[in-house]
């Protein structure tokens, strides 16, 4: 049966649990036999902050390996992550049939970067998690409001573990 949901990509954080975000898209992947791109987004600095290391790291090749260490980090906690949820979710992993699972690591404003990067896969639908609880207006964070507001795909929303 063809869902027409042939990518999907799932936002993790590395700021709270994003177990049930990671299962929920797996599952999604599992049932539609999509394929399943992680992303983590790294908050790009302030203008403040990248004025005062500029100014105090005069060196180029210096702040540029410093700016490409904070995404290097992120990728090292993503991986952990992934590798920890895997080895809880053997039967996921089983059932994606071993298809490669790409992640990426990328900087910049959290739901903008979301939406280019859907848009550059053409990815069919986004799984992302809130952090917040309830069903009022402010169900959705910032980001996954801003998600929503831009995305040109569906957007699944993960509620945060009870």
């Amino acid at each position: 049966m063809n869902t027409g949901i042939n990518s999907i990509l799932c936002c993790v954080s590395l700021h709270r649990d994003s177990r049930a975000v990671l299962e929920y898209a797996a599952k999604l992947a599992i049932a539609t036999g999509a394929r399943l791109c992680v992303l983590h987004t790294v908050k790009a600095l302030d203008d403040d902050v990248m004025n005062t290391l500029k100014a105090n790291i005069r060196n180029q090749d210096t702040l540029s390996d410093l700016m490409q260490q904070r995404l290097d980090q992120a990728r090292q906690q993503i991986d952990a992550k992934l590798e920890a949820f895997w080895e809880n979710h053997p039967q996921e992993k089983q059932e994606l049939g071993g298809q490669a699972i790409q992640v990426e690591v990328l900087e910049g404003y959290p739901a903008a970067v979301i939406v280019q990067e859907a848009t550059r896969r053409g990815v069919d639908m986004i799984v992302m998690a809130t952090n917040k609880r309830g069903f009022s207006a402010s169900y959705a964070g910032k980001i996954t409001k801003g998600v929503i507001k831009r995305a040109h795909v569906p957007v699944v929303v993960v509620p945060p573990p009870a």
